[in-house]
């Protein structure tokens, strides 16, 4: 089971610190240096790219590892968990802090990222990398 878990993190490595750096970002207390309001929609645009780059990152590491990764797999754990991750992340902003609100307009965003991520990840990625390994 230990070299199983072990496997699994060196495989999904740059997965789980993208995913380490979300989390610290979600509750990351804004000082007066930095300023999110200044242009309309750069905080959408910042929900967008973590989420699109968390799950991106994680079907790239899965292809990395198989060029056909089981379905179920990719739908579970690139797809849903993200989605319910975001989800909880902007609930927990709203029940365990001052200075962040959950916001479901965030929570679209996070959800498009992914869905984004999925799309690029099967249309653009993974036909660029069968392409390499032909090679």
């Amino acid at each position: 089971l230990m070299k199983k878990i072990k496997l699994l993190l060196q495989q999904y490595i740059l997965t789980l610190l993208t995913l380490v750096l979300i989390l610290c970002l979600t509750f990351y207390k804004p000082t007066g240096l930095v300023r999110t309001d200044t242009i309309i929609g750069v905080d959408k645009l910042v929900h967008f790219v973590m989420y699109f780059t968390l799950c991106a990152v994680f079907w790239y590491e899965s292809f990395k590892v198989t060029i056909t990764p089981k379905k179920f797999h990719m739908a579970v754990f690139a797809v849903i968990l993200p989605i319910i991750f975001s989800g909880v992340m902007e609930y927990l902003q709203y029940l365990l802090t001052s200075y962040r609100t959950g916001d479901f307009d965030d929570f679209v965003f996070n959800t498009t990222g992914v869905l984004a991520a999925m799309a690029f990840s099967l249309f653009v990625a993974r036909p660029y990398m069968l392409a390499r390994r032909k090679k």
